[in-house]
C-alpha cells in the first residue's frame, strides 16, 4: 500500500520511472531512427490487437497497438504504434510521450494521484477493479504518467531480454 500524501506520491513517481514511451505513426521507421541516433537495439515487437481499456467515464474501449522496447536501460525507450480511431487517440491528444512508472499498487497510486488533481486517461481494467496492471493519468503542465504494477516485472524482464 502506498504511503499517504502528495509529496510521497511525487517521490514514488520519480523513484519508479523505468521507461519513456512515445506514440509513433510508423514503428519500423521510429525504430530505425532511434537505432541511428541513440544506438538502440530492440525487443521483438508485440501486437496487442485488440486490447481492452477503460476511460475515465468507465466505458470499455479497444486499443490496437504494436509495441517495442529498447534493450538498453535502466530507462528504456518504449515505442507504441497505435491504429488511428482507437482508444490511444486519447493519449495522442495529450502529446506523443509518457513516463512509465513502477508502483506496488496501481489502484492505490491512481487514487492518490486522482485526489491530487490528476485525471484518468485510460486504465487496463475498470476503476472498480483497480485499473488492472496499468493506468495512464494526466495533469495540465505535467507529463502523462503510466502507472505499471510492479507485479508484472518478471513478464517485462523476459520481454526485454528477448532478441528480435
Amino acid at each position: 500500500m502506498m504511503a499517504s500524501g502528495a509529496g510521497v506520491m511525487r517521490m514514488e513517481i520519480l523513484a519508479g520511472i523505468f521507461h519513456h514511451g512515445v506514440i509513433v505513426d510508423d514503428l519500423e521507421a521510429a525504430m530505425a531512427h532511434f537505432t541511428a541516433t541513440m544506438g538502440c537495439t530492440w525487443t521483438p515487437v508485440r501486437a496487442f490487437d485488440p486490447m481492452p481499456v477503460w476511460n475515465a467515464a468507465g466505458e470499455q474501449l479497444t486499443a490496437k497497438l504494436r509495441v517495442v522496447y529498447s534493450h538498453q536501460g535502466p530507462l528504456r525507450m518504449e515505442l507504441i504504434e497505435s491504429v488511428p480511431g482507437t482508444a490511444y487517440d486519447a493519449m495522442r491528444a495529450l502529446g506523443p510521450s509518457h513516463l512509465g512508472v513502477w508502483v506496488d499498487s496501481v489502484a492505490d497510486s491512481a487514487e492518490a494521484m486522482l485526489a491530487d488533481g490528476w485525471e484518468l486517461v485510460l486504465g487496463g481494467a475498470p476503476a472498480a477493479q483497480g485499473h488492472g496492471a496499468i493506468a495512464y493519468l494526466s495533469k495540465p503542465g505535467s507529463p502523462v504518467i503510466e502507472l505499471v504494477a510492479r507485479a508484472i516485472t518478471p513478464v517485462m524482464e523476459e520481454w526485454w531480454a528477448a532478441t528480435a
